[in-house]
Parts: structure tokens; sequence; C-alpha cells
């Protein structure tokens, strides 16, 4: 068995548009206007009048436009309908802005309102107007520059207003599947997210140090978060006291967490110096013990005891006669 005709075959709705205007298009303008007419009688639609209200007019047999119809054109068009499948008014209500002609469907018992917003000179010659079908030689399809430009405009408006304001209309020649293939071809793209896939980590979410004492300024920090270098820093107010080089602030000391290792030569908690690195951190005097915070005559290192015990370090200038006893 063959398949059906589509009722919205280009070749067929320009000849419908030769017979269902009175009298000449004026305008490009008038010519899409009464293509629209000529896409919602092909799906059976039934022409109730001119205007944007829910009067029916007449028995709906009359399929010519009265000669009224662009008398607001190119300004503005509007056409009422009915279909036997449904209960509901539906409007084509079109105007001209600018070079662009916008259509609006609703079906008014539904107030949903659709619309379909093109540029005129994409789809209409406007040299080849005015035209008159019952007097031209020339085809139609030459005011919609070419075949291929007309179908493209039929298959906007049947998705973009058509299959909105009477979906899952049924009628031979006449496929809604494309709302079906335009929702799911949507539907499948794969949500946005400003979570980038390096974002996830198997590392843990950092301890949260609760607060002191339930002291209202000491804000919940990532205290215990090895590497939250300068984090205490910005709540001065909110961070308790802690040792210098412990974590949290911007003093590194050798025994910050983040170096993860204790260190042999130093007093301070566990927590390493990397190879090499150079720190002085500033404490009292820790008498019977060497480094760090003891009696450190170099930068972390020195087991001497000496004049200069603790800070300032040794490998700082003293102040003139500093060391002169009779002065």
């Amino acid at each position: 068995m063959s398949e059906s005709k589509s009722v919205l075959d280009p070749a067929s709705l320009l000849h419908t548009i030769g017979q269902i205007v009175p009298k000449t298009l004026e305008s490009p303008y008038d010519a899409l206007a009464a293509t629209t007419h000529a896409i919602m009688l092909s799906v059976g639609c039934k022409f109730a009048g001119l205007g944007d209200d829910a009067r029916q007019e007449g028995d709906g047999t009359i399929r010519t436009l009265p000669e009224s119809w662009n008398a607001q054109g190119p300004s503005c068009y509007a056409f009422r309908y009915s279909h036997p499948q449904s209960s509901m008014t539906f409007v084509i209500k079109s105007i001209k802005l600018g070079h662009r002609f916008i259509m609006n469907g609703i079906a008014i018992e539904d107030n949903k309102t659709t619309t379909l917003d093109i540029d005129t000179s994409h789809f209409t010659s406007n040299g080849f107007f005015p035209y008159n079908p019952r007097e031209s030689k020339d085809p139609l399809v030459h005011g919609f520059i070419s075949t291929s430009q007309f179908q493209e405009l039929v298959n906007l408006f049947k998705i973009n207003i058509l299959q909105r304001i009477i979906p899952g209309l049924q009628k031979p020649g006449y496929d809604d599947s494309a709302s079906s293939v335009t929702t799911s071809s949507t539907a499948t793209q794969p949500p946005s997210s400003t979570q980038s896939p390096s974002s996830s980590s198997s590392r843990p979410p950092p301890n949260v140090r609760p607060p002191i004492f339930d002291d209202p300024l000491s804000a919940d920090d990532t205290y215990l978060d090895r590497f939250n270098v300068g984090r205490s820093d910005l709540e001065p107010m909110g961070g308790g006291l802690r040792m210098p080089g412990s974590g949290g602030g911007m003093f590194v000391g050798p025994n910050h967490p983040m170096f993860g290792h204790p260190n042999p030569d130093s007093n301070l908690p566990p927590g390493a110096v990397p190879p090499g690195a150079r720190f002085d951190p500033i404490g009292p005097v820790m008498p019977g013990r060497g480094g760090g915070l003891g009696r450190g005559t170099g930068r972390g290192r020195g087991g001497m005891s000496g004049r200069f015990a603790g800070e300032p370090d040794n490998d700082e200038l003293p102040p003139p006669n500093f060391d002169n006893y009779f002065m």
C-alpha cells in the first residue's frame, strides 16, 4: 500500500493559496499570511472568521478569505479556526515588525501562545509582488524564492505553531512525529554542569575544627586541612591560640602538617621540613634542647649554645656596641 501524499506538500499548498485569496497579494506579507491560512485548512481546520476572539461565523464550509482579509495588512492579519477533533477555537495572528513577520498561535480556551518569528527576505522576493494568482502567468513559488524555501517555511510553521496549539492531530497525510523528534533531540542533550570532571576527587573533605569554647567569633574553618595555608590569617579573632608554623596561618614552619613527617632536629610538634627548606620559627628558649625553637644559631638548626641563644639568630647583625658591657 503506497503512502498517502502529504497534506503539506508545497505544490498542493501553493495551489490552495491561489484558490483562497479573493484578490491580489499586495506584498510578501500578504503571501505569508495566506500561507498560514492554507496550512490550517490543509490539516482539516474550519475557517471561523477574521479577528482574534472566539466567535464562530458560518458553518465552516467557506474556505476563501473575505474581501477585507488584508484590510489591515501588511501590519496585521488575524484568522480564527475550529477543528473537528477539538472543542477549542484557534487563532493565527500575524504582524509585521520592521522587516520581520511574527506569527502567533493560540488555542483561546487553553490560553497558551506560541510564536514563530522569521526574516521576510529569507523566504520571499519583494520584487515579485503585487501578484494576482488568477491573472499572472508566473507561478507563485517564485514569490517564495524557491520550492525548498517554501518547504522550510511550512516546516517551521508546523513545528512551532501547528503542533503546539493542536498537539496529537490525526489526519491522513499529516505526520505529527516531528514534534516528538524535536523534543527527544532536546532531551538527549547532556545536562550542563558547572562542575568539571577533575573537581570530583577521591580525597576526603577537610576536617572542620569546632568553635573553641563556643566562641561566636571562633568561626569553623578548615584548620585541620594541611594544605590550607593562610586560612586562619583571614580570621585573626576566630582562630584561637596556636603556635606559629602549626598550621592555618601564612607562616609555614617545619612542623606544618603539610610536610607530613617528623623533623628530628626540631622540638616543634610533628611535621617535617622538606630537604633544603629554610625556616626561622620564633618562640621561647627551650633549655636543654637543640635546634628550632631552642638554642638555634642558624636557620632552624645549630645545636650550639652561645651568647645569642634564642632569637634573633646570630646570622643577623646586632646593633652597634651591643656586646660592649661597659657602654
